[in-house]
């Protein structure tokens, strides 16, 4: 049986327009303008939100504050501003019924699953793993075996699927198999994994394909 977890933004959604707005507001209140540095930001995208802020400059102490201001806001638009990225519901709609999938995301529970429910993808998923359901969020292993927590698997037939080296050293350091898919931003997956694609059909056509 194989388990397949998906990454959520830049693998199976676009939130950026959701993400930049709020960062930008975030930071804007405490004194940063990071107005004409969406495409440094974006790049960021796949990391924890405490680790983009203190990357920005905010101070750590801060961070926190920082954080619920962005939540704050983000949770106004971001069911408006979240999209399904291209093949990703074709491409699930053709996978064997025998696969269990979930969701391993720096993404807050609640909102992974409010999105996934608005988009009409909820109902494929087991469970979801979100940053505030772990102590180490990935790189770490733990998201990972969080999710697989209950299951019966061999490791060879699970798969990490995401688009960032945050996807691909969790994989490592669960012992599952990373599987790189180059999203809305162009990381250099292959460095992480020997397993990188174009977009979701082909990743999915690859898993289906091995044995």
């Amino acid at each position: 049986m194989k388990i397949l977890l998906f990454d959520l933004d830049g693998t199976l959604i676009d939130s950026t327009e959701a993400i930049l707005e709020s960062f930008l507001l975030a930071t804007q209140r405490y004194g940063l303008n990071l107005q004409g540095q969406e495409e440094q930001i974006q790049g960021m995208i796949g990391m924890t939100l405490f680790d983009m802020f203190v990357k920005v400059g905010i101070e750590r102490e801060k961070v926190q504050e920082c954080i619920q201001v962005y939540r704050q806001y983000y949770e106004k638009v971001f069911l408006e501003k979240t999209i399904l990225l291209p093949k990703v519901k074709e491409s699930f709609a053709s996978l064997p019924k025998s696969y269990k999938m979930a969701v391993v995301t720096s993404k807050a529970h609640y909102f992974s699953e409010k999105i996934l429910e608005n988009l009409g993808m909820l109902k494929y998923f087991f469970t979801i793993v979100g940053i505030d359901d772990v102590k180490e969020p990935k790189p770490s292993a733990e998201p990972i075996l969080k999710a697989l927590e209950g299951q019966t698997y061999q490791n060879d037939q699970v798969f990490m699927i995401g688009d960032t080296k945050f996807d691909m050293l969790s994989a490592q350091n669960a012992g599952v198999i990373g599987i790189g898919v180059n999203g809305r931003y162009k990381n250099d997956l292959s460095s992480y994994t020997p397993f990188v694609f174009e977009d979701m059909q082909k990743a999915l056509d690859y898993i289906k394909a091995q044995e």
